[in-house]
């Protein structure tokens, strides 16, 4: 008579997955194993060590398979997991529409940390909207203020529409599926993106998670690296409110080329900020 076979524990689970996966050239391959086994157990990660006995069932088995065999083969794990987390927030992602990463959180928190005149923004541009998680933030922290938002991807469009409605701010956003710099962009106190801002040739040196997932439009500028920036700068100085923010992420080492076009430009209390891995990432500026 066969002897049925011996369930497997949570933290087994996680050594093994994330040898597997590290051995097929994943970073932060624990962390990784530890959010996919989480979200197969409806846990959270701590409660993964604190019930570290609780057997898992066939089931369960099967589908972290699965999930870690697609991680393998470099499918970002947020796409596995169906949402990403910014700051306190999350938003669902989905196929076709560009992920956002942890230095975003850089971006917003700076945004709300910056000086108003009337105390908060009243009108708020976005140029790249993605999966919304800036603007919506913003229009969160700011229960008065109104979003334009632009994005060529409708994808990224009905995915902001999505992650809106589920933060009870769809009624304050008006999005775009066009491109911004088509035209005028309308009066605003604050006009923010995460611009692509990579050069065609740089796309090839990408981790296969970014280059064979993110869309090319988001990531890559045809036109030259900071040719977004310097599209950004210069609608900025016909949309700004007096007394008006641009603010924008930027790749690494870009940060005292983007100072410069913003300085040229006659904008004023120019600064750049670093993210969580002390990089410069964000630079903004203010119209006089």
């Amino acid at each position: 008579m066969n002897r049925p076979q011996e369930l497997r524990r949570p933290l087994e689970l996680i050594k093994l997955s994330a040898e597997f996966l590290a051995e097929k050239g994943v970073e932060n391959a624990r962390l990784d194993a530890e959010l996919l086994l989480a979200r197969v157990l409806d846990v959270n990660r701590l409660q993964l060590y604190v019930g570290h006995e609780r057997p898992i069932v066939p089931a369960e088995l099967d589908r972290y398979r699965e999930l870690i065999r697609q991680r393998a083969q470099r499918v970002p794990v947020q796409l596995l997991l169906g949402d990403v987390q910014l700051l306190d927030r999350v938003f669902s992602v989905r196929p076709g529409v560009f992920i956002p990463r942890p230095e975003t959180e850089t971006l917003i928190r700076r945004c709300i940390e910056l000086e108003f005149a009337t105390g908060a923004p009243s009108d708020i541009v976005e140029v790249g909207v993605g999966t919304g998680c800036i603007g919506i933030s913003l229009l969160d922290h700011w229960p008065k203020a109104r979003l334009r938002a632009y994005d060529v991807n409708p994808k990224a469009i009905e995915l902001t529409q999505l992650n809106a409605e589920a933060y009870d701010v769809g009624a304050r956003i008006d999005l775009r599926a066009a491109d911004a710099f088509a035209g005028d962009l309308p009066a605003c106190d604050l006009l923010v993106s995460n611009p692509p801002y990579l050069d065609p040739e740089e796309l090839a040196e990408l981790a296969p998670e970014v280059r064979d997932h993110d869309p090319r439009e988001a990531l890559v500028w045809e036109g030259g690296a900071l040719g977004a920036i310097e599209r950004l700068v210069s609608h900025g100085c016909r949309c700004l409110r007096a007394r008006g923010w641009l603010i924008f992420e930027h790749a690494l080492g870009q940060a005292e080329a983007a100072r410069a076009r913003l300085h040229t430009a006659g904008y004023v209390e120019i600064r750049s900020h670093r993210d969580l891995a002390g990089i410069e990432r964000v630079c903004e500026g203010r119209r006089p």
